[in-house]
Formats: structure tokens, sequence, C-alpha cells
């Protein structure tokens, strides 16, 4: 099995994340830069983007979600906790966490993409709102709870660190002490702190 990543993706760390939590036998191709006229996805499938994933049967994944549940389910569910309330959360916990990421990355292209005639300053304040009321939840959902490499303990890990890196100018530790050690604890893990994005 193969993933695909490029260095500063949040969906394509991700996707390296779980492959490393799963124990399976996965390979770690850098595909940087994706524009190269000789990048090995443009003969993967229309995407052309991180990450991606190839099985042994020779299948082909470009969608983070559908990469981190096949490898759950290949591994016998090492992504989740066994017991099936912890699961829940933790699958509650990976939707906010998604959903958090996919509101920055709107907000990013906006903002650090576009020049200022071409934003939108509704669309950008609505997504400033939703990822205002993702970092409560999480608040709430992870502060003073112990750090462990989880799917949706990636998913959250993945979505702050772009924060930090894209939209430093949310300041969501402000007011939200218990995410923050719980943010910081991750960090311990040599796996989170060596794919976090490089600024």
């Amino acid at each position: 099995m193969k993933v695909f990543f490029t260095g500063n993706s949040p969906y394509a760390r991700r996707a390296v994340l779980a492959a490393r939590v799963s124990g399976l036998a996965v390979d770690e191709i850098d595909v940087a830069p994706l524009d190269a006229a000789d990048n090995p996805l443009k003969g993967k499938g229309p995407g052309v983007k991180v990450p991606g994933f190839e099985t042994d049967t020779g299948a082909y994944f470009c969608e983070t979600l559908l990469i981190t549940n096949y490898l759950n389910e290949k591994s016998g569910g090492k992504l989740f906790p066994s017991d099936m309330a912890a699961a829940d959360a933790a699958r509650e916990v990976e939707g906010i966490g998604s959903l958090l990421l996919d509101s920055l990355f709107i907000r990013s292209q906006q903002l650090n993409r576009l020049s200022e005639d071409e934003r939108s300053p509704s669309l950008i304040a609505k997504e400033a709102e939703r990822a205002n009321r993702c970092y409560d939840s999480l608040e709430k959902a992870l502060g003073g709870k112990p750090a462990g490499l989880d799917a949706g303990a990636i998913a959250v890990v993945c979505a702050l660190g772009y924060a930090d890196w894209r939209l430093p100018d949310d300041n969501w530790r402000n007011g939200r002490s218990g995410l923050a050690k719980w943010f910081e604890a991750m960090h311990e893990n040599k796996d989170v702190e060596a794919t976090k994005p490089v600024f």
C-alpha cells in the first residue's frame, strides 16, 4: 500500500498519521510539487491532489475520510477505541475536526490566494463564525482529556495545526486553555511532531 502526500497539506497529514497509527505496511510517497509535469498522481486518477492512497489490489482513493476509514477497517479497528461509547465520541470529534479543517481551508483560500476584489466578505465572515463554533466545541470535547492518537484526535490536530499556519489571527487558544494543553500534549507523539506544518 502507498500513501501519497505533500509536506504541508493538512488533509494529507491526516492520511499519513492514520497510516502510521494503523500499523500497516504503507509506503509514504512525497509527490510535491503537484504541478510538476511528471507528477506520478497524473496517472492515478482525475484529481491530481493529495492525499492519494493505493491499495495492494491497485485501487486508488483520493478522499481523506475514505482513506482513513479503509485503514481503520484494514487494521482491525486500530484508528478508534474498542469501547463503543469512546469510539462514538472519537467519531464525533473527527466530524468536528473535519468541519473545522474544511472551514479553515475555504477561508485560507479566500484570504491567501485571492486578491482583495475577488474575495467574498460574507463567506469569510460565515466561515470565521463556523470555525469559532468548532473551536468552542473542541474545547468542551477535548479540554482536560488525555492525549491519545485516534482518528478523531488526528483530524483535530491537523486542523489546529493548519489554523496556526494559515490563520494565526484566529488565536484559537484564547479562552480555550484545555484545548491548548491537549494540543501541546499531542505533540509529544513523535509522528504528530514530525508531520506538523513548516511555517
